[in-house]
């Protein structure tokens, strides 16, 4: 939260089916009729089998049958299609009584990998020697590489007593399959190449905090709130958030009045050991409304500051210099208070928080008493000190299916460098590193690091905080790229907003009426489900070669998603996108668009030819695309 005053490997090588070695084409013979006395000689019997000599009185020698030629063998049938396609099953020969005809080769399967066409035999041995088989031909390459030449077929044998000839020599190897086209880009467009060979972030989804939103909302009657509630749930027509982060307050002093409207949060203890599990009953209804749609959300409980009567200053917003704040004889017993919530509702609510996070930006230091929101400075030593004594908590109250996350600052540089100089033990004592993306840029650095130590990484908050924007669209478009900027360079598991509905339409996707308790849709609303209705939890992001994409296979790998984000105000942008890297594509993709005038629309499907396709992006607009992978 930010201080507004400074504000898959065989499904992705092809269904390519294994085609099934052929048999090699045969033929039989009879061998010439032996010698009969002055008979004249009986007639060679019918194609496919020996005549019988005709016996005879005892003349002169019988002429030796003549043996009918023997049918072409017939071309065995192409292997399915799947992964690397052998050759299809080789035709038989047929039947002679002379010299039979070669066998052809089978038809090798049609497949991605190379197919290896069956080798024709010669014919088997007759009148005359055999004619060379023909070689099988190469598997066509369909999403592959080229097929391997098929064996020459090989000689005939010798005649038998038709006094035939050797068989001639070996057939010609079979051609190779054909490669995938090599792309160059249209006339007047970038080329796009997408790797799904390099594989990025596996992502569990996206969401919002609850704080301060859930806190009003959840006072409206159970079917408004549940109305926005299910839109930010639902995937098809909604955002279709699956994380989401619950703001455990601490309470401020009662008889204080400087708090905004709204983020004044209820704490759980009053006074030290006295607990009011009726407090934060709005957001605690907005809470469970989430868990009711959605039993698999990812759950989250933060906490901004400590209860007033744990700090230094009395006063929930911040010490009076900006300074440390918690007392330093209070650390367990904030640890104490966090964790005995979380118990509460699991225990109360069946509500399992998957992290537990007691840090909101506290590097900062404009957390000061009398403040209009909760707010903690800790320095990193004492940083430490809090996570410690929160990962012992859990320990000791067995709350396994919770662990620590840390430290939430407000700019990605801070968090990188403080993580990075955390001692062993706190680092085992956390689970997932969050980091605000409000500013900073070691964006790869803090990735690096938490792959470095084994942990789970969020862009846990976000939104256009210190930036000048007109109106929602300029919103819209502005975070569009800090979503794309933190998804490829910091490569988190989770992008979280920080509100779906706020005062500021800029900072909101919904608008709230209180009132009336109805809600509407901003511009951000349509930008952010151009990537969430698409990129799915369970998604993986692959490599995409032009800084204002983004780009994931989705996790059944079965479509692979691309957004694209267009920041000049008056230029459109025109891509091919290379497909060739991809195991299998579609006969064409579907495009979404929001843009100053355009709110989510579907946009005419565009034809994939020869492993690409040709988009022509609009001004200032975010385009999704959708490329099937069958």
């Amino acid at each position: 939260m930010q201080m507004r005053t400074l504000l898959l490997a065989a499904a992705w090588a092809g269904l390519i089916g294994l085609g099934c070695t052929g048999g090699s084409g045969q033929s039989t013979q009879d061998s010439g009729g032996g010698a009969g006395s002055a008979g004249t000689a009986g007639a060679g019997g019918n194609p496919g089998s020996g005549g019988h000599l005709g016996s005879g009185g005892g003349g002169s020698t019988g002429t030796a049958g003549s043996g009918g030629t023997g049918a072409a063998g017939i071309s065995g049938a192409a292997g399915n299609v799947g992964g690397a396609g052998t050759s299809g099953t080789a035709g038989t020969s047929g039947t002679t009584t002379g010299a039979g005809g070669a066998g052809t080769g089978g038809t090798s399967g049609v497949g991605g990998g190379a197919g290896t066409g069956a080798a024709g035999r010669g014919g088997a041995a007759g009148g005359s020697g055999g004619t060379a088989g023909h070689g099988g031909s190469g598997g066509a390459a369909t999403g592959g590489s080229s097929g391997v030449a098929g064996r020459g077929g090989s000689g005939g044998s010798a005649g038998a007593a038709g006094g035939g000839a050797a068989g001639a020599s070996a057939g010609a190897g079979g051609t190779g399959g054909a490669t995938k086209p090599k792309i160059t880009a249209a006339a007047g467009t970038t080329l796009v190449v997408v790797n799904p060979a390099v594989h990025h972030q596996t992502f569990e989804g996206w969401g919002t905090s609850l704080c301060w939103w859930a806190n009003h909302v959840g006072g409206w009657s159970a079917a408004n709130r549940n109305a926005v509630v299910d839109k930010m749930i639902d995937a098809t027509n909604g955002l279709g958030y699956n994380v989401f982060r619950y703001n455990i307050g601490g309470g401020d002093d009662p008889t204080h009045t400087h708090m905004g409207q709204y983020k004044n949060m209820p704490g759980f203890e009053p006074t030290p050991g006295t607990w009011d599990w009726t407090a934060d009953a709005n957001q605690r209804a907005i809470l469970q409304r989430i868990v009711a749609d959605n039993a698999n959300a990812i759950l989250e409980a933060f906490s901004n500051s400590p209860p007033y009567w744990m700090t230094n200053s009395g006063c929930s917003s911040g010490n009076t210099d900006g300074s440390n704040n918690l007392k330093t004889a209070s650390y367990d017993a904030f640890a104490d208070y966090l964790t005995e919530v979380v118990k509460h509702y699991h225990d109360t609510y069946g509500i399992t928080f998957r992290t537990l996070e007691a840090l909101n930006e506290p590097n900062a230091t404009w957390w000061t008493a009398l403040g209009g929101q909760e707010g903690c400075h800790f320095s990193p030593s004492n940083q430490q000190t809090i996570i410690k004594a929160l990962g012992a908590s859990l320990t000791a109250k067995a709350l396994t299916g919770t662990t620590v996350s840390a430290s939430d600052e407000n700019s990605i540089d801070d968090g990188y460098n403080n993580i990075e100089a955390f001692d062993a033990t706190t680092i085992a004592d956390m689970s997932q590193m969050n980091v605000h993306t409000y500013s900073g840029s070691d964006r790869t650095q803090l990735s690096a690091l938490a792959t470095s130590k084994g942990k789970r990484l969020w862009a846990s908050e976000s939104g256009p905080l210190n930036q000048t924007l007109a109106d929602d669209t300029d919103a819209a478009v502005f975070m569009a790229g800090r979503i794309i900027s933190d998804l490829r360079d910091l490569q988190p598991q989770a992008w979280v907003d920080w509100q779906v509905g706020d005062p500021s339409t800029n900072w909101a996707s919904f608008t709230l009426n209180d009132t009336q308790q109805t809600f509407g849709y901003l511009k951000r609303f349509y930008m952010h489900s151009g990537f969430s209705r698409y990129i799915r939890p369970g998604s993986t992001f692959v490599d995409i070669n032009e800084t204002a994409m983004v780009a994931a296979v989705s996790a059944d790998g079965k479509s692979l998603t691309i957004v694209v984000r267009n920041g000049s105000t008056t230029a459109s942008a025109g891509f091919t996108f290379d497909l060739t890297a991809l195991a299998s594509v579609g006969t064409a993709t579907t495009a979404t668009r929001t843009s100053r005038t355009e709110n989510l629309v579907s946009l005419t499907a565009l034809p994939i030819q020869g492993w690409s396709f040709v988009a022509t992006v609009a001004p200032y607009s975010i385009t999704t695309f959708v490329v099937p992978m069958p």
